[in-house]
């Protein structure tokens, strides 16, 4: 089998048909699907069931002994993954029709450990064409991804299932928030050939009714930590670890640039202190947009009044208003 498609699933009716008929439009029919049920109360199971009875597409039904989360579901997929290269696809969003095939030449042509592609921001009525950064080498990629100009979500990239296995990369179970970001880097890091398709290949869907207050509660400030600790242990540990020193910092302060995003000042002071050893690095990352870096120098030195009225004036006019 040359690939494994492995799509976590939790409560997912709503949403999963369309996923799943994007999968069956796949012109690449090497490869199988890897369902992680994470104990679905819907009609999920009933679904991926049919789904795998009907569909002419080898799968791989999975089920947690218990809910444990996205990350312990995803370590399940892993665990039951044979193909050779790995993608990942979440239950509500879709992946197009050349994606496999596409990403797989990509691969073998280049020999790559890692292949990565453009996304489209999906909304209610309308799509928007996502660029990620160009990079040849993994130390290019991980320059962007940590300092915040590229995406490090799992459905971006076909991993070489080897390079996951031999290094063992994993999910740490019931961290789900940041798990991504955590596989992504540790695999880069380990990566030997990387190569990035400038195509379109998969399509989030944007709409969420997820607050700054609930993303970013204490519970899950913990779970980021936590991946953010496994990451920096990995880049000590490896042969970049003098070249990305200042990009963990870069790291921390993209991760909690959202709690700025806000009019609350509660989260500015959630974002004061925690990764506070990063607010030095304020505005030190010149690859972020003017704009960002001056919001993060006002954060860092608790010029609240000029972050809320950043917040008034660029997201409730310009993007609320001007571009709505």
């Amino acid at each position: 089998m040359k690939v494994s498609v492995i799509m976590p699933v939790y409560n997912a009716a709503k949403t999963l048909q369309r996923s799943l008929d994007s999968i069956s439009a796949q012109t690449f029919r090497d490869f199988e699907v890897v369902f992680a049920d994470d104990c679905s109360t819907d009609n999920t199971p009933q679904m991926i069931k049919d789904y795998a009875e009907n569909s002419g597409i080898p799968c791989r039904i999975v089920r947690a002994e218990k809910n444990g989360g996205v990350a312990a579901a995803r370590n399940l997929g892993l665990d039951n993954a044979g193909g050779d290269y790995l993608a990942f696809v979440d239950a509500d969003d879709v992946i197009e029709p050349e994606a496999l095939e596409k990403a797989v030449a990509a691969a073998e042509a280049h020999d790559a450990d890692i292949v990565g592609w453009d996304w489209t921001l999906g909304f209610e009525t309308n799509g928007r064409y996502m660029r990620q950064y160009d990079y040849g080498t993994p130390i290019e990629a991980l320059k962007h991804l940590m300092g915040g100009t590229m995406r490090w979500n799992l459905w971006l990239f076909l991993f070489r299932r080897s390079l996951i296995a031999d290094n063992g990369i994993r999910f740490i179970p019931g961290a789900n928030m940041g798990e991504d970001m955590m596989f992504t880097l540790k695999a880069f890091l380990k990566a030997g050939n990387v190569v990035q398709i400038h195509e379109s290949l998969y399509g989030y869907n944007a709409v969420s009714t997820t607050s700054i207050s609930r993303q970013f509660s204490e519970a899950r400030r913990k779970e980021v930590t936590e991946n953010i600790a496994e990451v920096e242990k990995a880049v000590a540990g490896s042969r970049y670890a003098k070249e990305l020193e200042r990009y963990i910092q870069y790291l921390k302060l993209y991760i909690k640039l959202p709690l700025l995003i806000s009019s609350d000042e509660e989260n500015y002071r959630i974002w004061y202190s925690w990764f506070d050893s990063a607010n030095a690095f304020a505005a030190g990352n010149k690859a972020l947009p003017l704009r960002t870096r001056l919001l993060q120098w006002m954060a860092a030195r608790s010029m609240w009044t000029g972050v809320k009225i950043y917040h008034l004036l660029v997201y409730k006019f310009v993007y609320g208003v001007i571009y709505r």
